[in-house]
């Protein structure tokens, strides 16, 4: 029997912790993010969207580790930085001024690289709200942790705008129905 069967693991400095954790819910949905990107970067996104994406991997290979270190680790935590974090918000920035995101959310599915960016964006608000968990009970020593996650959401949904546009979505499909129940927007009642 593998000592997992019984319900635990170790982290990299202690041995013989519950799955049941808060700290593995954290780790498995960045880990589930990290694999969505992966989805993102082997598809045919633009070459500038898989160099983010596999800079992003490696921020949240960084991040785990942080997280499975029980007792903050100094050698783990100088990656995630508040100017890794002004780096997602310019990168924000600069895709919204390129593709303005418009007055309503998008249903995702326009493209296959989007409706990837965009399951990876929930699974990071996701990661998100399990980080901000364990903070409420094990305060995070690296504050940056939970900005990056936020900035990175954002930032994920506008690169998914960003990627239809590339593939010629001119008029993404919006997430509500038009007051018409069409489904669609109409521009001057149809």
């Amino acid at each position: 029997m593998w000592r997992g069967d019984e319900g635990l693991t170790d982290l990299i400095d202690r041995k013989d912790v519950s799955k049941s954790d808060l700290r593995f819910e954290v780790l498995g949905t960045l880990d589930e993010a990290s694999s969505a990107l992966g989805i993102v970067r082997a598809g045919p996104a633009s070459a500038e969207t898989k160099a983010f994406i596999l800079a992003i991997q490696h921020d949240l290979c960084w991040m785990m580790s942080e997280f499975a270190a029980e007792t903050p680790d100094a050698r783990l935590a100088g990656h995630v930085t508040a100017e890794r974090v002004q780096w997602l918000e310019s990168e924000f920035y600069a895709l919204t001024e390129r593709h303005p995101l418009g007055e309503s959310f998008v249903a995702p599915g326009d493209t296959v690289v989007s409706a990837a960016l965009q399951l990876a964006r929930a699974i990071v608000r996701r990661a998100e709200r399990h980080a901000i968990r364990f903070h409420a009970e094990t305060p995070l020593s690296n504050p940056n942790i939970i900005p990056y996650l936020n900035h990175l959401s954002a930032t994920l949904y506008a690169m998914a705008r960003a990627e239809d546009v590339a593939a010629g979505v001119t008029t993404p499909t919006p997430a509500k129905p038009s007051p018409n129940g069409s489904g669609r927007q109409v521009a001057g009642g149809e």
